[in-house]
């Protein structure tokens, strides 16, 4: 394989330090590029250098791949001024780095002539290939590992967000501990979420209100009421990329509070909208796995979702 570090500059000024990889040779040709995007405030490796892994999928397909690193991320020139890591999350998710994806598309549209993309990659990065497939064309897939829905630093305690399937896990987790006297201990000198505990013992406790109805022609009324933290920048993106028949694969972990999230947060609400979309729409859980992939096992059972997405959607 052809490895090579690329420079680029986005719109700011700021040097965006990638990594490229051609396909090797004798793999087919393709027209097709992969851009793997930073994943929260992790740099273009990802987590157990998920993403060097994960690229030889798509590699062995003719897809050339880039790796970027956002500004003030990883090898990257800028600076982030948020102090706070919620408060650094919320600007990913309302699509801080959009221009940096799009810098990395339009090089590989002018250097490698490549002309249409799957985008995406773990958590903030699968959220900003999103957002940036709402303003690039050139974007026919999404790929996301661990997609987040909701808005971070919304000012409520986290309990008031939880859905039912984490208040499920995390009663289930206090009930097994009744017997053993460490956790009274903890109980007793006052360590403990007792927010958390009261809200998950009694699920309708100090529930957060309800969203408002995302106001977007894109976005039909959904069929409940939305939750208060769903990131009003989700649904209206993620119908238009469906509504534009682009398709997108949805890799959720299996102990990760994310694939809740999505499941009760966004398809509760559109559930019969979603259906009409169900040719375009692939979602995938790898049960027991955590946020990052990191056992081997886990990242095994990824590699084998993403080859077969990719011969249904693109061989």
């Amino acid at each position: 394989m052809s490895e090579q570090i690329v420079s680029l500059r986005n719109s700011a000024g700021h040097a965006l330090h990638c990594m490229f990889e051609l396909p090797p040779p004798g793999a087919p040709k393709t027209d097709l590029g992969c851009v793997l995007l930073s994943p929260g405030v992790k740099m273009r490796v990802a987590p157990h250098r998920l993403y060097r892994k994960l690229a030889a999928e798509f590699l062995e397909r003719g897809i050339a791949v880039m790796r970027v690193d956002f500004h003030g991320l990883g090898d990257s020139e800028g600076d982030l001024p948020e102090q706070q890591l919620d408060q650094l999350y919320r600007q990913v998710q309302l699509g801080r780095h959009v221009d940096d994806a799009r810098t990395a598309l339009r090089w590989l549209q002018r250097e490698h002539g490549l002309k249409r993309f799957v985008i995406g990659g773990l958590c903030g990065g699968a959220l900003t290939g999103l957002l940036a497939s709402e303003v690039d064309e050139s974007v026919v897939a999404l790929y996301a590992i661990g997609i987040p829905v909701v808005l971070d630093a919304s000012g409520q305690h986290e309990s008031q967000n939880m859905t039912q399937g984490q208040l499920r896990d995390m009663r289930g987790t206090y009930l097994s501990k009744l017997m053993n006297p460490s956790a009274w201990l903890r109980l007793l000198s006052f360590k403990s979420d007792f927010r958390s505990i009261l809200r998950s013992l009694f699920p309708k406790l100090g529930a957060g209100a309800k969203g408002k109805t995302v106001s977007d022609t894109r976005v039909p009324p959904p069929e409940s009421a939305t939750a208060a933290n769903l990131n009003p920048k989700y649904a209206p993106a993620m119908f238009g990329l469906l509504q534009r028949n682009r398709s997108a694969l949805l890799i959720f972990s299996g102990a990760d509070r994310l694939q809740f999230e999505y499941q009760e947060k966004f398809v509760a609400p559109w559930r019969a909208a979603l259906e009409k979309f169900a040719s375009l729409l692939t979602v995938e859980v790898i049960p027991q796995a955590n946020h990052v992939l990191g056992d081997p096992a886990w990242m095994a059972q990824a590699r084998v979702l993403t080859g077969r997405w990719l011969d249904e959607r693109f061989k």
